[in-house]
Order: structure tokens, then sequence, then C-alpha cells
């Protein structure tokens, strides 16, 4: 993903007034009905932003609350309302998170947390994100995390989460399920994972603190002997930035004039993380373009000041159809600005930007509020980054990794 924290406090605060006017006209619907429905009033209500007719959200409240036998409370029925509202958008990045769930979002960002150690994702038949659990949305392992608890206990990528402690996720959102998955350090939990086509299998895990190092350099050499050095971008975490600063000044100071990023299986992060990486290597002009509801376009250009903006030295970025988002930022600028070329597979297709939005209550939602652009003005939702050079990935089981062979040798 693609998020964007607090870069526009101004245009935050715009975005939060704008989704907390939704929510008023929710809430002053309920009232109304509790003073008017029940008391026999057969009036309207129509909310005062776009003339959006409530009236039948009032009558379906009101037989609810009058009608369905259960111990549904009022809150229960407006975080309903507004998770159908979001849904109705059919974006798999929009959500509404309670404050539990988007600060689990957050904090998996931010480094380090505390849970087992696996990336998963909603994925459904065909290999597309999803967000709501079901038959035709499972809960998929990415892949385990270096020295997890997921790892140890034998998980693997590809398999699939069907429940937790011996609950189905099914009709669960993501982050929800997420959130029963995390917990604190030296607790325990359950999940059922299915694998290919064994049967279920009930797996004990006992949590860790997970820190996530965003960076993995190496030294390699080209079959000739030539010097490269190897840099692996794990995500766009809030710590990726210095981390990846850290790692090239070494490689930069040792003068190496031949570099590999590998992005492989990177599903993104931080907008502003992508943008400094970008600009260790661009020194100037267009990183991205972002395109808003009504069309307007902005130029993000890099930062300047980058340690490997030279000519003279030569970049391969690693590629596969798990780099996605602000993976595809930094690849898509990095290949229109002719600064690298792409390796290996085209790329995931996620091209737009999310950012979170508190609303008043603790709760949050995860929007998506502009589409992004390649410098060039390449919009890849749906069909990804086509590399300059297609590698196909190493066969399952295989220790060979002829991907970033096809990198070693173009650096001869």
């Amino acid at each position: 993903m693609a998020l964007r924290p607090d870069k526009s406090k101004d245009r935050r605060a715009n975005l939060v007034s704008r989704v907390a006017s939704a929510a008023i006209a929710i809430l002053i619907g309920i009232s109304i009905f509790g003073a008017g429905y029940r008391a026999g009033s057969g009036a309207s209500n129509t909310s005062a932003k776009g003339g959006v007719d409530l009236s039948r959200f009032e009558e379906v409240l009101n037989l609810i609350s009058n009608e369905h036998v259960g111990p549904e409370t009022e809150k229960q029925l407006v975080d309903g309302a507004i998770k159908g509202l979001v849904e109705a958008l059919n974006d798999p990045y929009s959500q509404y998170l309670t404050g539990e769930e988007q600060q689990s979002m957050i904090d998996s960002l931010s480094g380090s947390f505390e849970g087992i150690g696996a990336v998963i994702e909603g994925r459904g038949a065909d290999g597309t994100p999803c967000s709501t659990l079901g038959p035709t949305c499972t809960l998929t392992v990415v892949s385990p995390i270096d020295g997890s608890p997921a790892l140890r206990a034998g998980i693997a990528s590809g398999d699939q989460i069907t429940a937790i402690h011996n609950v189905s996720v099914d009709g669960k959102t993501v982050d929800e399920a997420v959130v029963n998955i995390r917990g604190a350090k030296g607790s325990t939990v359950v999940i059922t994972v299915v694998r290919g086509n064994s049967a279920p299998k009930p797996i004990s895990i006992v949590r860790d603190v997970i820190n996530i190092p965003a960076v993995e350099p190496k030294v390699l050499r080209t079959p000739n002997g030539a010097t490269v050095g190897y840099l692996r971008l794990a995500e766009f975490s809030e710590v990726a930035g210095d981390q990846f600063h850290a790692a090239l000044q070494k490689v930069i100071d040792a003068k190496t004039t031949r570099i590999v990023l590998d992005l492989r299986d990177n599903p993104g992060g931080y907008l502003s993380t992508a943008l400094r990486i970008a600009s260790e290597f661009i020194g100037d002009g267009v990183v991205y373009i972002e395109e808003n509801k009504a069309g307007d376009r902005t130029e993000t250009r890099a930062q300047g000041g980058g340690l490997a903006t030279s000519a003279t030295v030569r970049l391969v970025v690693l590629v596969n159809k798990g780099s996605a988002s602000a993976s595809e930022i930094l690849a898509g600028a990095l290949q229109d600005r002719g600064r690298a070329t792409l390796i290996g597979e085209t790329t995931f297709g996620k091209g737009v930007v999310q950012t979170f939005m508190d609303l008043s209550d603790g709760s949050g939602l995860k929007l998506t509020i502009a589409k992004w652009l390649t410098p060039n003005g390449r919009w890849i939702q749906g069909t990804g980054l086509t590399p300059d050079r297609v590698v196909p990935a190493a066969t399952a089981g295989s220790a060979d990794d002829p991907v970033l062979t096809a990198a070693l040798s173009l650096l001869e």
C-alpha cells in the first residue's frame, strides 16, 4: 500500500471534516428517528449535504429496533451502517477501522510490533486483493518474517488461515483478523491453516516482539568479479528511510558503483518513504504525480542531496508480482527517469494512495484519496509495471535465483 501520513495537516483536516459530516448525518438520522418515528412521525429526513434522503435508513433502523430479536446495540448498528457505507465504494483499499484496527495497521509500519511475524492479506481466487473474508476471499500468508514465531512454527507462503482459536474468519475483515492474530508477547494464538489440498491443521504459536529490518544489505559480485552492493528493501516503514540511507552510505563509501535494489515481495508502505529513497538516486525533477478526485494533478519532485544520483552509479531494480504500491512508485520513477533497469516480473498494479483519518470516537477511516502516476504520466492500476527485461522467477523449491543472476550479469 501507498499511505500518506500527516503530509499536509490542512488537507487532512478538510478530509476529516468531510468524514465527520457523513457521520453526523447518520447520527442526526438516528436522533430524529428516536424523537420522531418512535413517536409516530412519518416525516422524512434529508441530509443538508448533497441532498441524500436518509428516510430509508431511518425506516430500516426503526424496523430493526422494534422487531429484531437480538442483543444488538445502537453502536453496533451505527458501526455496521458506516462499514456498509465504505464497502459500497467497492474499493478494497478503503476501510472503516476500529481504533484498535487502525493502531494495529499503523504499528505494522513502525518497524516493530507484537504478534506471530507473518505478512498476510486477503486474496480472491484470481489473486486480487479483497477485504471481507469468506468463500471468495481467503486470508493468505504472503510470507513469514525471517526469525519469527510464524516461521519457526512452519508457516509458509501461500498458507490459508481459515480460523483463529477455532473460530472461522469468514465474515471478518482482514484488519479484524490481523487484530485477533496479534497480541502480547508470550501469549499463544491458535490458527487453523490449509496448505494446498491438505486438511485444515491447527497450529499454536507463541507471540513475540517482531522487529522488522527494513533493509538487508549484502556484498555480491558479477560473473567477472566486480563488486555489487545488494540492498533488499522489505517495506516502506517509518524506519526504512533511515536504514536505507545508512546502508547505501556504506556502499558509496566502499567506492562501489554497481547496485542491485531488490523490491520483490515488497507490499509498500509510506509514500514519504518512497519519495526519500527515490531521491537517493534521482537528483531532481518529478518522482510521481498525484491526481485527486477533481482530476487536478500535483507533481512531487526529488528532495535533492541523494547519495547515488550520479550516472556513474549503475542501478538495477528487481521486481515481481508482489512488488506493490510504494514499491511501484519507486520502481516507476527510476524506470521513467532512465535511472535504473527493471528486471523480473510484471508488478502488482496498485496505483492509488490512501491516508488514515481519525474519527471523533477513536475509530478511523483508511480512505483512497488520490491516484498516483509515474513521471511520464502512466497509471498502472490493475496492469503493473512491465520490467525492461522480463525474467521469470525460479520454480518453487529451487535454490536458484535467475532474476538476481540476470541482474549481476547486466552489471558486468
